[in-house]
């Protein structure tokens, strides 16, 4: 009779334990993830570098983990917006993050608020791929090259427009404008760069620097020159382009993006979405279609992510704090 009591009892905090489990995201709901559509949210608009490097990662992903995976883009405030919906959001792995390395590298250094604690608030899944930035011109400098740029602006008056739309590319132009000792007219897109080429190609600005991803159909296109690369070699899609440092410019950035889940996701679903991030990144069509907007796999583990951005984020503090990007 005891033996029955007892085996009664058991199986009843057995269901206890697992229903917990189910309701709470533990280890039941872990085993069975994914088993329903997930949300990504992009911080940036679409068309921008982030957003583009993330589809092309996110569309193989969908492939890995056999679910739907839905975009949604969620854009202002350089990122933090999107990025604090998504570290805010329940940590069962339905809703994660896919943003550009600005986010926890740059801006905990400029933001004294960004809404939420990108080091504790999210989780490291996996960086996803990198790339270089460009300065470009429209017609107002059509033809020069980076010595043709500096000639033009030090004769300016007023001085140059330059137009940047993202954290990143306001800390090159710092890094330019101190290294060839020139101040721009600094021109702000701060809810995107939807308007950044088409404003260059009108001539209300006269150079920009982007990322090359979202950079690459006005160059190829003819719209717009491409002056120099912030990578530390040429581009294969940019041959004809120098790098910064080639043109007598010592600046050399390579930017990335990468994956992350809010805080007390259960880990095995961390480790199901970096196993699955890491076959994606792996697969041959992933790297071809990066490889067309001038980007690299970079696939990681979430100890190496959460790395590079301690690495990433020692680098910028300096560059931060010179050229006064702090907002209060």
């Amino acid at each position: 009779m005891r033996s029955a009591t007892v085996g009664i009892a058991r199986t009843a905090l057995l269901s206890v334990v697992l229903a917990f489990g189910v309701l709470h995201g533990g280890p039941a709901a872990a085993q069975q993830y994914p088993d329903k559509p997930i949300k990504v949210i992009v911080p940036y608009g679409a068309g921008q570098a982030t957003d583009v490097m993330c589809r092309v990662f996110l569309d193989q992903l969908k492939v890995e983990l056999k679910q739907p995976i839905v975009i949604e883009n969620r854009v202002g405030a350089a990122s933090n917006i999107g990025a604090a919906e998504a570290a805010k959001a329940a940590p069962d792995g339905y809703t994660l993050l896919c943003t550009g390395n600005a986010t926890h590298v740059a801006n905990p250094l400029i933001y004294s608020n960004m809404g939420f604690d990108p080091d504790k608030d999210l989780v490291p899944i996996t960086a996803v791929a990198a790339t270089g930035f460009v300065m470009a011109v429209g017609k107002t400098l059509a033809g020069k090259d980076a010595a043709g740029v500096i000639a033009a602006a030090k004769a300016a008056k007023p001085p140059l427009k330059i137009g940047l739309a993202s954290t990143t590319a306001r800390v090159i132009y710092g890094l330019v404008s101190q290294a060839s000792k020139l101040e721009f007219a600094d021109v702000p897109y701060m809810t995107g760069n939807q308007n950044l080429f088409p404003d260059l190609m009108r001539g209300d600005t006269d150079l920009v620097i982007e990322a090359m991803p979202s950079a690459m159909g006005a160059i190829t296109g003819g719209s717009v020159g491409a002056v120099a690369v912030t990578l530390p070699e040429r581009s294969p899609l940019l041959p004809k382009v120098p790098t910064f440092k080639e043109s007598g410019i010592d600046v050399e950035l390579v930017g990335w993006n990468a994956f992350y889940a809010p805080k007390n996701t259960p880990a095995a679903i961390v480790k199901t979405l970096n196993a699955a991030g890491m076959t994606a990144l792996k697969h041959p069509d992933v790297a071809k279609r990066l490889a067309t907007i001038a980007c690299t796999p970079l696939p990681t583990s979430p100890e190496r992510l959460a790395a590079m951005i301690v690495e990433d984020r020692a680098k910028w503090k300096p560059m931060v704090e010179l050229y006064k990007l702090k907002v209060n």
